[in-house]
């Protein structure tokens, strides 16, 4: 595939065979005209299975925000195609993409931007009051208990933890069941320990619940607690690799074309000790999401993915 070198493009292949949840096509993205010209993205291709926990990389300027927002539809690619559970977001009106990102995409960024006069319970479910929907209680209640907050939804924002506010903010970008959780630095805003103890809970969430999360960040140590790493220069994708936990080889430079071992998707690492911090997600996430969405059944995660975005 365009874009993908080497062992990326068999990533891709495998995804291809799974339940794929995003998928980028060529996405070329361009700014200005002339000698103002600026190539964002040149021609960037991938595809992000559900279940999946990717990370994407990259110096300033590499692309990864601009990937990020036309693969969330927030931005509209130049040339190329963006599809979400194989629907092209290409065609869709205004008001279609606004239901696609309301309704199928969750979004977690590094500010927490919770309402300061809601109790915690109250911001989570905020956007799906919005959208006259009522929550899933099964899969609301797997997501409070998965990042550890049952104790805290009564609580307004001021009286939470950094930590504490970043869980709920995730708790609310997943309240709604989406297809894929897009993260903007998750854990920027957060101390070690806390920011340890939410991507072990966002880890668990993916392989025991089947959630699908893309999260752009700078943190090799973030980075590695997902299943594989999307790393971006000068708007093309340069390696795409599994991570070194799920027993995969070390990461290929664009000039080698190994492919990985296995075209499944290695299993889970073995659960160790939660970190210490001001959150630990010491309740065990359930073994399955709901099992259907829209009277669409959902499948377990069935192999790798990919996905990206840009800063």
């Amino acid at each position: 595939m365009s874009g993908v070198p080497g062992a990326a493009a068999e990533w891709s292949q495998v995804t291809r065979g799974a339940d794929v949840v995003v998928e980028a096509r060529d996405v070329v993205r361009v700014y200005g005209s002339g000698e103002a010209r600026v190539v964002a993205l040149g021609g960037v291709s991938l595809s992000v299975g559900r279940g999946q926990f990717v990370a994407i990389m990259g110096p300033s300027g590499s692309g990864k925000s601009t990937l990020l927002h036309c693969l969330a539809g927030l931005d509209s690619p130049t040339s190329g195609s963006v599809l979400i559970a194989g629907e092209d977001l290409a065609g869709m009106g205004d008001k279609q993409l606004t239901a696609v990102r309301r309704d199928r995409l969750g979004f977690v960024f590094q500010a927490f931007n919770l309402l300061p006069t809601l109790s915690a319970k109250e911001n989570i479910l905020l956007p799906l009051r919005l959208a006259h929907r009522k929550p899933d209680e099964d899969w609301y209640e797997a997501v409070i208990n998965a990042l550890g907050i049952a104790d805290r939804l009564d609580h307004r924002p001021s009286q939470l933890s950094g930590g504490q506010q970043q869980r709920v903010a995730v708790a609310r970008a997943l309240a709604g069941r989406p297809e894929v959780v897009f993260a903007d630095e998750p854990t920027g805003a957060l101390d070690t320990a806390s920011a340890a103890s939410l991507l072990q809970a966002l880890a668990g969430m993916c392989h025991n619940l089947g959630q699908t999360v893309v999260m752009v960040t700078h943190d090799e140590n973030a980075a590695a607690t997902t299943d594989r790493i999307i790393r971006l220069r000068d708007g093309h994708i340069t390696t795409d690799n599994p991570t070194h936990h799920h027993g995969a080889p070390a990461h290929h430079s664009t000039h080698h074309h190994a492919a990985p071992a296995s075209p499944t998707m290695p299993p889970a690492p073995a659960a160790g000790p939660a970190p210490a911090g001001d959150f630990q997600a010491t309740v065990p996430v359930p073994t399955r999401r709901p099992t259907t969405r829209d009277d669409r059944p959902t499948q377990p995660p069935t192999g790798p993915s990919q996905t990206r975005r840009m800063h």
